[in-house]
């Protein structure tokens, strides 16, 4: 089986996927879809076509896609007639053959999420987008929960570790969360790789175990290790794994928990200065967007080291709030918050304010038990005596859930 998505009532096995491969059809170098399954298999026609994918979000608007200079007619403009592949690939296996041999070749366009700004178009390699992928016989059985949007590079890397060891891939994103449990379950998921945000909106609809996953990996957020005595209790036979990828330069990093290190292969395209992490031109796509420092990016990741050349990330410079002239770090706040018992998990970000500039603001998702005017109090009481004056939190606000970007990561 290749692609088992319960929404939409679709399971696909790889030999329909490749008699659709195979069917001579009008295909477009703009991928816009709202089927995933789709947006793999234009990826795929195009690629093996010749053609560069553009992909674009399903939800962008005709806004945002105006201020990418797409409309309309530029988009049936890239419409094209795709060649006969029926005598050219007999299987999958041949497929995947011409893509690892044309990988230095093949390029696609991908945008930034936009969570900090226009979305910016990033021009990858296949080279590069598949950097990370594994490829032994240990794999062949793996089964993927594809908790990822597809059309970001978490998405795309996911989906081909798991195309290129002929995996099945159990689509889950956006689905709703005591359906995701019932189908990890039900269909014996054995790899989940997801957000932070993703995995704790979903421990609440997990009941009992989940035997059958024996690999977590989290990306594209900084990882949060209270959730590692959820995971030993609900997923006994779970290895975690956090990689450190993005849009820019694709997977880098990986580590089994919030400390990395950097890897021999890159000790000389990846530093740290000033706490902020730099990777050299290299190692990224190629971008309009680039602003280089010599031959460094500044990726604006925030660090903290240690000992032994280890580090984490702490949060992204973007993030960093401005309070009267005095610059507070949210993730020191919120690691304050997370200590006290009836926070169940907490965001925090600085909100504009006319005498200061900023002022700290934290949002607190709390435990069903706890009292909210109790728990404000103990938050102001214990962030008083941890923090410096300016750091404590001005504004505490109890929310149900935290808003979400379309990468499922949380939204400040």
């Amino acid at each position: 089986m290749f692609w088992i998505d319960r929404l939409r009532k679709l399971e696909i096995t790889y030999l329909d996927l490749l008699n659709k491969i195979n069917q001579q059809s009008s295909n477009n170098v703009f991928i816009r879809e709202e089927n995933p399954y789709l947006v793999f298999l234009n990826i795929l026609k195009n690629f093996l076509s010749g053609q560069r994918s553009i992909i674009l979000d399903y939800d962008f608007s005709e806004d945002e896609l105006y201020k990418l200079g797409i409309t309309n007619t530029t988009i049936k403009e890239s419409e094209y007639i795709q060649e006969d592949f029926s005598k050219k690939f007999h299987s999958i296996q041949e497929i995947i053959f011409y893509l690892k041999t044309n990988k230095k070749k093949i390029e696609l366009d991908i945008y930034t999420s936009g969570t900090t700004g226009r979305p910016k178009k990033i021009t990858q390699s296949f080279e590069n987008l598949t950097r990370g992928v594994k490829e032994q016989s240990i794999y062949k059985d793996n089964i993927w929960g594809f908790a990822y949007n597809p059309t970001h590079f978490a998405g795309l890397q996911v989906f081909f570790q798991a195309f290129f060891n002929t995996n099945t891939l159990v689509y889950i994103f956006g689905n709703d969360f005591k359906r995701i449990s019932l189908d990890l379950k039900v269909l014996q998921v054995s790899h989940l790789s997801c957000t932070p945000t993703f995995f704790k909106m979903l421990l609440p609809h997990v009941e009992g175990n989940i035997n059958s996953i024996v690999s977590l990996t989290f990306g594209g957020e900084k990882f949060d290790p209270k959730i590692e005595k959820f995971i030993i209790k609900k997923f006994p036979n779970a290895v975690i794994k956090n990689v450190y990828a993005s849009t820019e330069a694709g997977s880098l990093f990986r580590s089994d928990g919030e400390y990395f290190i950097i890897p021999e292969k890159y000790v000389k395209l990846i530093k740290i200065e000033n706490l902020e992490l730099y990777i050299h031109k290299e190692l990224l796509g190629k971008s309009k967007s680039f602003k280089l420092v010599g031959q460094w990016y500044k990726t604006g990741d925030i660090v903290e080291l240690y000992d032994g050349g280890k580090f984490k990330f702490k949060n992204r410079k973007s993030e960093m709030i401005n309070v009267g002239g005095y610059k507070v770090n949210p993730s020191e706040v919120e690691d304050i918050i997370k200590t006290i018992k009836g926070v169940a998990d907490v965001i925090v970000f600085g909100r504009k304010n006319s005498l200061m500039g900023e002022i700290v603001v934290a949002h607190i998702v709390k435990e069903s038990s706890q009292n909210a005017k109790d728990l404000k109090e103990k938050i102001k009481q214990i962030t008083s005596l941890e923090l410096q004056e300016f750091k404590v939190p001005r504004l505490i606000k109890f929310v149900d859930s935290f808003e979400l970007t379309r990468t499922g990561k949380i939204k400040k």
